[in-house]
């Protein structure tokens, strides 16, 4: 990874030290200074070549917003994020006058500053020089749709950041993976035995070599094709297979088995947030209950675990409080009840944005998407079908 220096600006000492904890909490790696002089900071940004520099502002006359001008309007291209214990509307809109990338409320919730960090990197162009994020979709129940949200989210992802290597896709579904049936991939020379076998040598040039180009632009590792094939997977050896996918694609998705198991244990462990799927169904919701009680017990923060419920309609049997109140999650996303586009989907091969984009159904996923690729949810313009409506 390369260096990535950050600076925090702010005339408390101790307000700086919040915001450095902070940050590192997020990333312990991170190279973090204060400075406490407002009009020494545009030079020492400057002079010390700042990546990103984070502002603490609290009224929309605070000096601190001529530093940032200052910042802005230097030659280095640095991110500029704002902090305030005081958002307002107002103040939103003096801070992006002033050249701010990013604004956060403070004390700083992790998951809005990974996002925000993210989104920056990548509008910056320096999102290569991070290691990416692994995002594991599970449900301790067959028949939820987990299969259906992995594959429309990194299409989704790949199709919004429109780079080679913004989203990738690992079958973890080792028995009875159905990614590649689900995508449409019919011609696929390898899959994840290939990188398992290979992992002492792996590489992000080898790896490369093993996926499967969809037509969103996602790289898809399919699962084996035969059960026979498992007896060459050493649950440890999938390890460095998603490691080195970190270091390969910004956005890893795992689609996971309905179990926890030593194999599944290995993508959980790796996943930098888990995707907790769950339906309106009672068996659905017992069993997701089972799996958080598992997750917890295997040391895994709540914060990494997200509440996502598919499937949801309005139900006079159970309601979104009840779930809540028994999971014991707030729900991070909802996705509505839909079955036609789904089957439509699934029988075509094609990704809800393809076959049926207007759709609430995939419209929450297109949207669930860009949330986690960290670019601000928009609605995206109509593809051009044609010869050339895919380019890459």
């Amino acid at each position: 990874m390369a260096e990535i220096s950050i600076f925090v600006v702010h005339p408390n000492q101790q307000y700086c030290q919040d915001v450095i904890r902070a940050f590192h909490e997020y990333d312990s790696e991170l190279e973090i200074e204060t400075i406490t002089d407002l009009r020494d900071a545009p030079a020492r940004v400057q002079e010390e070549s700042a990546t990103v520099v984070v502002v603490g502002v609290d009224t929309p006359n605070d000096p601190a917003l001529k530093t940032i001008e200052a910042i802005s309007a230097g030659p280095a291209d640095v991110g500029m994020i704002v902090v305030s214990k005081e958002p307002t509307q107002e103040l939103l809109v003096s801070c992006m006058r002033a050249g701010s990338d990013e604004f956060l409320e403070f004390p700083l919730d992790m998951q809005e500053l990974a996002k925000a960090m993210d989104g920056l990197f990548r509008r910056k162009g320096i999102m290569a020089q991070r290691e990416g994020r692994v995002i594991a979709v599970f449900s301790a129940t067959g028949g939820t749709g987990v299969t259906t949200i992995a594959c429309n989210m990194a299409a989704s992802i790949a199709s919004e950041l429109r780079a080679t290597n913004a989203a990738a896709l690992i079958d973890m579904n080792l028995q009875f993976g159905a990614v590649a049936l689900t995508m449409d991939i019919r011609e696929f020379t390898h899959t994840l035995v290939d990188a398992v076998q290979e992992h002492e040598r792996l590489d992000e040039n080898l790896l490369r070599t093993f996926m499967t180009r969809h037509s969103s632009g996602a790289a898809v590792l399919p699962g084996p094709v035969s059960i026979a094939d498992l007896e060459g997977i050493d649950p440890l050896s999938l390890r460095p297979v998603i490691q080195v996918c970190r270091k390969t694609y910004q956005h890893i998705v795992l689609d996971m088995p309905h179990a926890i198991d030593e194999r599944s244990i290995v993508g959980l462990d790796e996943a930098d947030e888990i995707f907790l799927i769950c339906d309106m169904l009672l068996p659905g919701i017992r069993n997701t209950i089972r799996a958080l009680e598992t997750f917890l017990e295997l040391d895994y923060k709540r914060e990494k675990i997200r509440l996502v419920i598919n499937r949801f309609y309005d139900s006079d049997q159970v309601s979104l409080d009840e779930i809540v109140e028994h999971v014991d999650l707030p729900v991070h996303w909802l996705i509505p009840y839909a079955s036609e586009p789904v089957v439509t989907s699934l029988n075509s091969g094609q990704m809800l944005e393809e076959c049926d984009p207007d759709s609430p159904v995939a419209m929450s996923l297109i949207a669930l998407a860009q949330h986690t690729a960290g670019v601000q949810p928009h609605v995206k313009p109509k593809k051009k079908r044609g010869l050339f409506s895919w380019a890459r």
